[in-house]
């Protein structure tokens, strides 16, 4: 499989293909956090090649939009786009952070899918981005308010439904019910954006059906970890 371009629900989405390195027919679909992208500052790249001994790795951008529904819809858009192209393959999901989230949902709609991996990925959105947003803004946003803000990814807009659609998805309520694929989380202690007890508490959701591993400090990013976990990864998927 090449790199592809496909009418995802909003729009066209560029898929970058890393070439399976291995004779398997698998394809790992990476889904990037909240306005992340698929390049991450060169650390997705770093963890396709690495997972890429294994199977083909598949990562794209969302088309802009960070309503969940609307990731979930592009993510399974994918999936099927992959599932066109690799006839029969074994398909595996990465999601980061929100892309997490939305990975999570996912999952539970396509049972096909033989694995999943959830990195520094929240339980809680609305308690997530109460934390993130600090109560101030968080509440103005509740209230109706759309937010504009500019820092150092660019210019942000968030609309009131951002929040309200997180409302559909019980997300420990749907691991709590898991009868999916297994499940491997991958958190920084020292992560401030999702708190690692975030983790612990979808391990304790998920029980024997998934694998908890932890590193010391660290960050949301993994910067000093990407690679470790990206060992980790192709090691757990190579099982």
């Amino acid at each position: 499989m090449q790199d592809f371009i496909f009418e995802g629900p909003l729009g066209p989405i560029e898929c970058l293909v890393e070439p399976n390195r291995s004779t398997r027919n698998a394809v790992l679909v990476m889904a990037h956090g909240f306005r992340g992208s698929r390049e991450s500052g060169g650390r997705a790249a770093g963890i396709a090649y690495q997972c890429a001994a294994h199977c083909s790795v598949v990562r794209f951008n969302f088309t802009g939009t960070r309503i969940l529904s609307l990731q979930v819809a592009e993510l399974r858009a994918v999936l099927a786009a992959v599932r066109e192209r690799q006839p029969g393959c074994a398909v595996y999901l990465l999601g980061r952070s929100l892309g997490g989230a939305a990975s999570i949902v996912t999952a539970s709609k396509e049972p096909e899918l033989k694995r999943l991996v959830l990195w520094a990925t929240p339980n809680n959105l609305r308690e997530t981005f109460r934390h993130v947003m600090t109560d101030e803004y968080y509440e103005r946003l509740d209230a109706g308010e759309t937010l504009e803000f500019d820092d150092e990814r660019g210019h942000c807009v968030l609309t009131p439904d951002f929040l309200t659609d997180f409302d559909q998805y019980d997300l420990g309520k749907i691991l709590g019910n898991w009868q999916g694929c297994p499940v491997l989380l991958l958190h920084c202690k020292g992560d401030d954006t999702v708190l690692v007890e975030q983790a612990q508490r979808n391990k304790a959701l998920l029980g024997a059906k998934a694998e908890l591993r932890l590193w010391d400090g660290g960050d949301h990013s993994f910067t000093e970890y990407s690679d470790e976990a990206g060992a980790v990864i192709t090691n757990w998927l190579a099982e």
